[in-house]
């Protein structure tokens, strides 16, 4: 189950495959917009001083993601930038965030960090990031970064990261449970609901729909498909929105198919509860949302008997989340103009589709073609991204997420009713947003 930002894509590397495409000729985009050949990466300049050594934190999966990093990327970064050495420190994602407060309040961060999404605004209110949106080249990365990503950089008027690697979540139906049925898969979302509950079948151990967990992440593309949203644009105010009328449409909806038995255990969780990705396999959901890591756990299980969409369309559209990581620049780092070179470097075409062989999906529109090219299971979620939203980009996103993932538990439990447990979470989310402002 998966109830929090889904870093990493749990995919085996594909690294060789990758290498060779990628060095067969693709365009390298610096952030200054000069181009030159992947193969050559970028013209190599002397370095004025001694040699310098960046310090990079991150959390990389030391199985996918770190020996592209080591064995592709920083070699290729380092070569082409003789006098700059960097450092990859991959250490335990549970501790990095409050490490690098640490680090920044005794003056000595790291020069760069692949953050969480969710904490770029938290890092962002304690003055702890260089503003990237100052910078003279930012322009051209926004124009080129997915919107959906890039938004989870922005912070009180300003930017103070870059998407590094980022992920969403689709529509996933069982073929067999469609054709049995005598089903079109839905286009829209009336017509998703109602398959839900012509595929709910007890007799089997089948329901129609399933829902991972009461969180945001899980929760917000029905919530904002439907029309709905949990704060206003300034990330201000939960009230009228988080308890608003399309919110609470969505939030009924979902209770009530729960309450009918047409959502399955992995809504509330717990023991015995099944997740969307193990029951999907077994027949035991006919549809659900997930990200692109499914994909690699029904390739490796042998199952093939599933399509992918879009999210069906709403009042709201077609409306998924973004997952991923930034990067994010130390204020007042030592080494700042080598540090920029090096993320110029990282978010070239050449270092994103490298890293895409390991899991992590590009973050920016330029890539997506050659992303799908590599891997066309990730075309689907490409398009999803166009549309993607952030979850509430805010200092104090975490306590508002557990504000309403805990009303929503007692929904379903039949302890509050709809009105009331979405009226309180409003209420509490506000005191969050206030705090965090």
């Amino acid at each position: 189950m998966r109830t929090s930002s889904p870093s990493r894509w749990r995919a085996k590397a594909t690294v060789l495959f990758a290498v060779a495409t990628i060095g067969g000729g693709g365009a390298l985009i610096a952030l200054t917009g000069t181009v030159s050949s992947a193969s050559t990466v970028t013209p190599k300049t002397a370095h004025s001083t001694a040699t310098v050594t960046l310090q990079f934190w991150n959390a990389y999966n030391d199985v996918t993601e770190t020996p592209v990093m080591n064995g592709v990327v920083i070699p290729s970064f380092e070569a082409a930038n003789p006098g700059i050495k960097v450092k990859d420190d991959t250490l335990p994602y549970a501790g990095l965030l409050q490490k690098f407060i640490a680090a920044s309040a005794a003056g000595d961060p790291p020069d760069l960090m692949r953050s969480d999404i969710a904490w770029v605004p938290q890092l962002a209110s304690e003055g702890t990031l260089l503003e990237t949106s100052a910078q003279p080249w930012f322009k051209a990365v926004a124009a080129a970064a997915d919107p959906g990503p890039l938004s989870t950089n922005y912070w009180n008027g300003g930017y103070y990261g870059l998407p590094d690697d980022t992920n969403t979540q689709v529509f996933f139906y069982n073929k067999a449970d469609f054709a049995a049925a005598n089903l079109k898969p839905p286009t829209t979302w009336n017509e998703m609901i109602a398959d839900a509950k012509i595929l709910t079948i007890p007799s089997k151990g089948q329901h129609g729909l399933g829902v991972d967990s009461t969180d945001i992440w899980n929760v917000g593309p029905y919530v904002w498909t439907d029309g709905g949203n949990f704060t206003n644009a300034k990330l201000t105010q939960a009230t009228g929105f988080m308890n608003g009328g399309a919110t609470r449409n969505a939030v009924s909806t979902l209770v009530s198919l729960y309450k009918e038995g047409v959502i399955g255990s992995d809504f509330v969780g717990g023991s015995g509860a099944i997740s969307g990705e193990t029951g999907f396999p077994k027949g035991e959901y006919a549809m659900y949302l997930d990200g692109p890591w499914a994909t690699t756990t029904y390739k490796d299980a042998g199952f093939t008997g599933y399509g992918t969409s879009v999210i069906p369309a709403g009042p709201g559209g077609s409306v998924s989340v973004v997952g991923g990581e930034d990067l994010v620049i130390a204020k007042g780092g030592k080494n700042l103009a080598d540090t920029i070179k090096f993320v110029e470097f990282l978010q070239s075409p050449y270092a994103q589709l490298a890293m895409a062989s390991a899991g992590d999906m590009a973050a920016y529109k330029t890539d997506n073609n050659a992303e799908g090219n590599l891997n066309p299971a990730l075309r689907i979620f490409a398009q999803q991204l166009l549309t993607a939203k952030a979850r509430p980009v805010t200092a104090g996103y975490g306590e508002l997420d557990t504000d309403f993932s805990n009303q929503l538990a007692l929904m379903l439990a039949g302890k509050v009713s709809v009105t009331q447990g979405l009226n309180t979470a409003a209420q509490e989310a506000n005191k969050a947003l206030a705090q965090a402002s």
